[in-house]
């Protein structure tokens, strides 16, 4: 398997499937895709998601899947019908399409944890086979890097700071790591950017 980051936008998932399962693979990408669910009845919690919802009695039609899944970047089956998932996910190798199966044989798409920021995404997946030991790493991460955003950031301005002062960039990498690395620099960047930037300075930059 290989990790890649999508950029979703303007692209169409369809999702199969109104429980909680589709719920949560609704939410993973509403907001960043173009995205429709076709089901039976819907979750409650569906109402304030921004998605497109058709009431549809789902069967293992091939016809009416490749009609439902034309024109889409990712096909999500979460039915809780395993036989019916499995009939959405040959239709959609048959057209070429990427597709996530909740429950049956797997598809070729796994959706991973992940933590996300302003400017960092992180994922995590054990392809499928324990989601819950993804979970677990996720929280941990969540709990051990409360501050990544401003971390990046930081980075960032060591990255401009340290060329500005230097002229060059030939150990910017050694730099960079170290002070990022430093527990010193994450206790200053407790108490705000303009004293973290203080500190990296002080000890770093020259």
């Amino acid at each position: 398997m290989i990790p890649l980051m999508i950029d979703f936008t303007g692209r169409k998932v369809v999702i199969f499937g109104g429980g909680a399962v589709g719920l949560r693979k609704a939410r993973y990408f509403a907001g960043e895709a173009d995205v429709s669910v076709y089901s039976r009845s819907f979750h409650p919690d569906f109402t304030d998601l921004p998605v497109r919802k058709e009431h549809i009695i789902l069967s293992a039609n091939s016809d009416l899947i490749a009609q439902l899944i034309h024109g889409s970047s990712l096909v999500i089956a979460a039915t809780s019908d395993t036989d019916l998932n499995e009939c959405i996910k040959k239709v959609s190798r048959s057209e070429g399409l990427l597709c996530n199966v909740a429950a049956g044989s797997p598809g070729n798409v796994f959706l991973p944890a992940k933590i996300s920021g302003e400017k960092f995404t992180i994922a995590i997946s054990t392809i499928g086979s324990v989601p819950a030991v993804s979970r677990l790493i996720r929280e941990e991460l969540e709990e051990s890097f409360p501050d990544l955003d401003r971390l990046v950031e930081l980075g960032e301005w060591i990255r401009d700071e340290y060329r500005k002062n230097t002229g060059g960039s030939s150990s910017y990498e050694s730099v960079l790591y170290q002070a990022l690395r430093d527990p010193d620099t994450r206790n200053a960047l407790s108490k705000g950017q303009m004293q973290a930037q203080q500190f990296v300075r002080e000890k770093y930059v020259s």
